[in-house]
């Protein structure tokens, strides 16, 4: 059994979550994902995962049901594990099985439907704004292309240079407009 301390002070095992582990996911996200820098942090600029998902959520706006995947879809690494990269995520099958349960229990617990997190919408935006992401705040390598890898860019940068109490404290209203609850 694996267990960490989240910011509450309560121990979890981010392998083998329960429904109370949810408890709060509002405030577990925004204070996690707000302090979680993307990329592993290999960036010019400071750059959260809070960031990420709010700018997807400005991507799907106007739709409610694909703004609450888009601030929720990073659930699991605010539940402890961070901002994990896809291709070292690969290599660790035990982490995203993980990652799937908790993305499966979160979905039952704010009656959201799993397989939307799944979708093709949902992942070509998302890819898409990690490309965008990469190419404005990662340092430049000309031998590396990012389009040419993962896609092309969408979307746009979510307040590059914001405080993290102004990405939590956006992050939180938002997660409330969305789901009702923190």
């Amino acid at each position: 059994m694996s267990q960490i301390m989240n910011w509450a002070g309560n121990l979890i095992d981010p392998f083998n979550l329960k429904e109370e582990d949810f408890e709060n996911a509002g405030m577990q996200a925004a204070v996690t994902l707000s302090r979680v820098q993307r990329f592993w942090g290999q960036l010019r600029e400071p750059y959260t995962v809070a960031q990420h998902c709010l700018s997807l959520v400005e991507y799907f706006n106007g739709d409610k049901e694909l703004q609450a995947i888009a601030i929720s879809h990073e659930i699991y690494e605010a539940m402890g594990l961070g901002d994990i990269p896809t291709p070292v995520k690969k290599m660790l099958p035990q982490v995203k099985n993980a990652e799937n349960q908790a993305l499966e229990m979160f979905a039952k617990l704010y009656e959201l439907d799993h397989n939307k997190f799944h979708e093709e919408i949902i992942k070509r935006a998302d890819k898409g704004l990690m490309v965008m992401e990469a190419k404005a705040l990662m340092p430049k390598n000309p031998s590396y292309n990012w389009e040419e890898k993962y896609g092309s860019p969408v979307g746009k940068l979510y307040k590059l240079g914001a405080t993290e109490m102004e990405i939590k404290k956006d992050f939180l209203l938002k997660w409330q407009e969305l789901f009702g609850r923190l």
